[in-house]
């Protein structure tokens, strides 16, 4: 008795297998037929960006190759410039700080003053009316 119930268990649980298997063997071919559909797509697509990887190494060569005749172009224009005009004692970088100037280091640094001033300019405004 207990060796039926078992048998038929075994026979029961390996005709659900089998019943999954042909599901799963049933979507996996739905699945290579999508994949065969999509195959010329793929290609186009890898050829396109196999073009464009092309296409960007020559723009950036030309881009290597414009600079250099501007850089060479510049070069020429600077000594020229310095051969035609008397040395001028100019520079951008200040040398001492300018009384009441702080000097700001980042962005935040720059937007907290902005509003720091603009504080007391309109607490200085409001105090003289």
């Amino acid at each position: 008795m207990i060796s039926l119930a078992t048998n038929l268990l075994i026979l029961v649980l390996l005709a659900g297998v089998m019943g999954y298997a042909m599901l799963l063997q049933r979507r996996v071919g739905r699945l290579m037929a999508a994949l065969e559909e999509l195959g010329p797509m793929v290609s186009a697509f890898s050829a396109a960006v196999d073009k464009s990887e092309q296409s960007v190494a020559e723009l950036k060569g030309a881009t290597d190759e414009a600079m250099r005749g501007a850089a060479q172009a510049a070069t020429a224009e600077a000594a020229a410039l310095q051969d035609a005009v008397a040395p001028v004692s100019f520079s951008s970088v200040r040398r001492r700080p300018v009384a009441g100037m702080t000097r700001l280091t980042g962005k935040s640094d720059l937007v907290k003053s902005f509003f720091d001033r603009s504080r007391t300019t309109r607490a200085e405004a409001a105090g003289q009316w």
